[in-house]
C-alpha cells in the first residue's frame, strides 16, 4: 500500500522493530520528544512529562476523557497540561466532561469547563481583591505601577513590606497571588487588557520580592551580614530617584549595637528588614547546629524571640525583637569562634569536645578530653577513608562504631563510667553518621 503511494517506510519499520520507542518517549531526557500518534498511545500510555497535546482526530467519550488525559499527568517542573484543537473539538469534550460528572455522583451531568469571559472576570476579581487587600495595609498598587527606576525599586520593597507584617498576613496575599498567577496562564496576550496586565505584573513582583532570598556567604561574619543587610534596606528607602547620591558606606571594622539600632531606625521596610534578618540567621544556626548539635539552645532561643514577635508586632515589638536577634547573632558570632579559644583547630574538633565535655571535670581531665576529641575524630576520618562507602553496610559501619567505643573505652579519663562512655559513644556515632554518611 506505502509503495503504491511512493512511501519508503522500512527505515521507520526497523526503528520501530529495534528500539523501544515507548521508553524513549517516557524518559523526559530523551531527544525523542515528538511523536505522531494514531491510536495505541492515546490510551492507556502513561508519560508523565507530557505537557502538549495536538488533537487533528474526531474524538467522543470515554476515548475523548482518556486522550486530554495524557496531558494531565503530574511530573516536577510541570504545572499543567496544554491541549491544542485543530478540529473544534470542544462541543465532545463538554459532553464527555458532563457524563464524567455524572458518573461521579452529581444528580445531573454538569459542564465543568470555564469560559473564557468567566475566566476573565475571575481575574478580574482576584486583581480587586489583591488591591482592596494592599489598600487596607496602606499600600497602592497603582503607586508601582506608575513607578519608574529606582522609585519602582523603593515601591516594591515598600509593597513587600506590608504585606510581610504577619504571617497571616503573606499567606492572604501569597494566595491571591499564586491563584493569579494559576488563571493568568489559561489566557492570550490578548484576553486582558493591557491595564489589568500592569496590575498582574505588579501583583507577581511583590510576590517574587516577597520569595526572594537574599545571598549570604556563610564564611562571611553574621554580624557584617546583617549591617550590610541594613545598609542595604536604608539606601533603597533613601534613593528614590535616579539622583546622582554618594554611596553611603559604613566602618564594619568595629560593628556596635547603637550604631545598628541607629540605622535601623532609619529603615522604612522594617518588616521586610526583619524577614532578611530572619533568613540569615536561621541558616547559619542551621549551620551551626548541623556542625555542632550542642548549639540546641540557640535555635531554642531564635524559635522564643520569632514567636514573640509573630505574636505581636507593633513598632515597639519590631524593635525590640530587632535587637533581640542583634544580641542572639552576636553571641553565635562568638560561638563560631569558640573552637579557636578552646585551642582546636576545627569546629568539628569543638564538637566532639562538646559531646564528651561534663559539668564536674577537673583541669587535667578537661586537658585529656580535648586530646580525646581531636584524636578520636583524626581516627575515624582516616578509617573512614579506607572504607567503600561506609555506611551503606552493616559490617562497615561497625567497624566505625567499634573504633569510637575502642577509643573512648581506652582513652578517657577513669571519672567516666559505663553508663557515660555508651551515652558518648552513641551522640558521637549519630554525629558521624549524620555528618560523613556520604564520604567514601
Amino acid at each position: 500500500t506505502f509503495k503504491k503511494w511512493g512511501l519508503d517506510i522500512k527505515y521507520h519499520r526497523e526503528k520501530m522493530e529495534k528500539r523501544e520507542l515507548d521508553k524513549e518517549f517516557k524518559d523526559s531526557k530523551n531527544p525523542l520528544r515528538v511523536v505522531f500518534v494514531c491510536a495505541m498511545w492515546l490510551t492507556g500510555f502513561d508519560v508523565k512529562c507530557l505537557s502538549c497535546l495536538y488533537l487533528d482526530k474526531p474524538l467522543k467519550a470515554h476515548t475523548l476523557m482518556q486522550t486530554i488525559a495524557r496531558a494531565n499527568r503530574v511530573s516536577e517542573g510541570k504545572s499543567n497540561g496544554l491541549i491544542v484543537d485543530y478540529i473544534g473539538i470542544v462541543k465532545a469534550l463538554r459532553k464527555a466532561l458532563a457524563d464524567y460528572t455524572a458518573n461521579l455522583g452529581a444528580s445531573s451531568g454538569a459542564d465543568p469547563t470555564i469560559d473564557k469571559e468567566e475566566l476573565i472576570a475571575r481575574i478580574i476579581e482576584v486583581i480587586e481583591k489583591t488591591r482592596e487587600f494592599l489598600s487596607q495595609k496602606e499600600f497602592e498598587l497603582e503607586k508601582l505601577i506608575g513607578a519608574v527606576d529606582f522609585a519602582k525599586l523603593a515601591s516594591l520593597q515598600e509593597a513587600a513590606n506590608a504585606v510581610c507584617g504577619s504571617i497571616e498576613d503573606k499567606k492572604i496575599f501569597t494566595t491571591y497571588a499564586l491563584e493569579l498567577s494559576r488563571l493568568i496562564k489559561y489566557t492570550d496576550r490578548n484576553d486582558i487588557t493591557a491595564q489589568t496586565r500592569k496590575q498582574y505584573e505588579a501583583i507577581v513582583a511583590i510576590h517574587s520580592e516577597l520569595q526572594k532570598k537574599r545571598k549570604h556567604t556563610n564564611t562571611t561574619d553574621l554580624m557584617i551580614e546583617i549591617h550590610k543587610i541594613i545598609n542595604e534596606h536604608v539606601k533603597i528607602a533613601d534613593q528614590p530617584t535616579m539622583d546622582n547620591e554618594a554611596t553611603r558606606r559604613f566602618d564594619i571594622s568595629a560593628i556596635d549595637f547603637e550604631l545598628l539600632r541607629s540605622e535601623f531606625a532609619k529603615v522604612k521596610t522594617k518588616n521586610l528588614a526583619m524577614k532578611d534578618l530572619e533568613e540569615i540567621i536561621k541558616q547559619k544556626l542551621d549551620s551551626m547546629l548541623f556542625s555542632n548539635p550542642n548549639r540546641i539552645d540557640y535555635y531554642e532561643r531564635y524559635g522564643q524571640i520569632i514567636a514573640e514577635y509573630n505574636a505581636e508586632q507593633d513598632r515597639a515589638t519590631i524593635e525590640k525583637t530587632f535587637m533581640e536577634l542583634m544580641d542572639l547573632a552576636n553571641q553565635m558570632s562568638k560561638e563560631e569562634q569558640r573552637y579557636a579559644r578552646e585551642g582546636f583547630k576545627s569546629d568539628e574538633e569543638l564538637s566532639f569536645y562538646d559531646m564528651l565535655f561534663r559539668d564536674d571535670l577537673g583541669k587535667n581531665d578537661i586537658k585529656k578530653i580535648k586530646e580525646v576529641a581531636t584524636t578520636l575524630l583524626s581516627k575515624i576520618k582516616s578509617k573512614i577513608s579506607e572504607l567503600d562507602h561506609w555506611s551503606d553496610k552493616q559490617e562497615t559501619k561497625a567497624e566505625v562504631d567499634n573504633l569510637i567505643r575502642d577509643t573512648l573505652w581506652g582513652e578517657l579519663p577513669e571519672c567516666y563510667d559505663d553508663i557515660s562512655i555508651s551515652a558518648c559513644r552513641e551522640k558521637i556515632y549519630e554525629y558521624v553518621y549524620m555528618r560523613y554518611r556520604s564520604a567514601a
